[in-house]
Parts: structure tokens; C-alpha cells; sequence
């Protein structure tokens, strides 16, 4: 019994580490989806980031925050406005390969033209042309982080408001069951961790009480 209960602990601490390493994935006010303030042509844009994130001592992080008032992509040509700037930066030892981020500019702009200007952190800039799907929101994926300013065309939204239902105009909405609304922690390795815990804490108990009776 004895050997059960070393192999049971032990079995749980290996498996608590890496669920510990994605528990703390994202790091934002309002968890993994935020906001930015509207610009002045009143439009609310906001960002979801997902994707696999780890980090080797459970403390780095993806930032998301809105844009300091003044700050966008080195790449927005002279005289245009964003619509919402966005600042995600990888924090501490996290790693990742690929990251989604979905942006939500509302049903009325369907079928729009869309263009995300990035600054990456390396200095680095691009471009990406998308298209807004029926539910108001396209998205983009990157593998490296900074600064990302959003332009939507709006005399480009077609005359029968349908938007798109395939392609660059993504109508995928992100799946949050699995994280906190308020810190974007991810629940279900965290629960997972919790009941192989409790399994041990049993598993002690049972032994403890056989001793106790020799």
C-alpha cells in the first residue's frame, strides 16, 4: 500500500506542473477578450486571443491590453485612423507557436473590408486584408507579437448587409467555456489537477488508517 501511495503522489505532481504552466495563459483586464475605447467614429472593437501557450515555470504570460491613447502600428499610412489599437507582448519564459485573434466589429459592417496593420516586436512590419463575416468578426493568425491597428472600410460594407459565411471573414466565435471570465485562467487542467490531488489525499488516508489499526 505504501508503494501505491509513492506512486499515486508522485504521479500527481508530475501531473500537476504542466497543467500549472497553462494555467496563467493570458493576462488582461476583463480575461482574454478586451475592448478598445472607441475612436471617434464611435466604432467598439473588440479582440479575443487563443492558442497554446506554456511557460516552464507557470509564471509567464500573454499580455492583452488596448492600445495608450496615441499609440498604433509604425505601418498606418499617413492620415488614416485606426479604428482600435491592440498591444499583446508575451511575458516572462512563455512560448507559443501559433496565436488567433479575433476581432469583433459588429453585425452592421458584414461583408466589409477590413485591414489589420502590424508592428511586430522585432521592428518588423505587415499587412493583413480580411473580410467582416455575417456575425461582425473576422480574425488573423500570428506567431510573433506587438502592436496591431484595425481599419474598417466602411463604404465598403455591400448594400444588402450580407456579410460573409467563409474565408478570411472567419464566423468562428472562440470558446471560452474552458477559461475565467475574469482572468482568462483555463479552468479544466485546473480542475483535472484538483481531482488527481484529491485521489492522493484519499489514497494517504486509507493508508494512514490501515496503519493506525496494526
Amino acid at each position: 500500500m505504501k508503494k501505491f501511495v509513492t506512486m499515486l503522489a508522485a504521479a500527481t505532481l508530475a501531473f500537476s506542473v504542466p497543467c500549472v504552466a497553462l494555467a496563467a495563459q493570458f493576462n488582461s483586464p476583463s480575461g482574454t477578450t478586451v475592448t478598445s475605447p472607441s475612436a471617434p467614429n464611435g466604432i467598439d472593437v473588440s479582440m479575443t486571443v487563443s492558442g497554446d501557450v506554456t511557460s516552464a515555470s507557470g509564471s509567464g504570460y500573454i499580455e492583452v491590453l488596448p492600445a495608450d491613447s496615441g499609440v498604433q502600428a509604425d505601418n498606418v499610412p499617413a492620415g488614416v485612423t485606426p479604428d482600435a489599437t491592440f498591444t499583446v507582448e508575451a511575458v516572462g519564459d512563455v512560448t507559443f507557436t501559433e496565436l488567433t485573434l479575433t476581432f469583433s466589429v459588429g453585425s452592421e459592417y458584414a461583408g466589409a473590408n477590413a485591414t489589420v496593420y502590424i508592428t511586430h516586436g522585432d521592428g518588423s512590419s505587415e499587412v493583413r486584408e480580411v473580410t467582416v463575416a455575417a456575425n461582425g468578426t473576422f480574425e488573423i493568425t500570428v506567431d510573433r507579437l506587438s502592436v496591431f491597428s484595425v481599419v474598417v472600410d466602411k463604404d465598403s460594407v455591400p448594400a444588402d448587409g450580407a456579410g460573409t459565411t467563409t474565408g478570411t471573414g472567419s464566423t468562428a466565435n472562440p470558446d471560452t467555456s474552458a477559461t475565467s471570465p475574469q482572468t482568462g485562467v483555463f479552468v479544466a487542467p485546473i480542475a483535472a489537477v484538483t481531482a488527481v490531488a484529491t485521489m492522493g489525499a484519499a489514497a494517504s488516508a486509507v493508508a494512514l488508517r490501515k496503519k493506525g489499526s496494526k
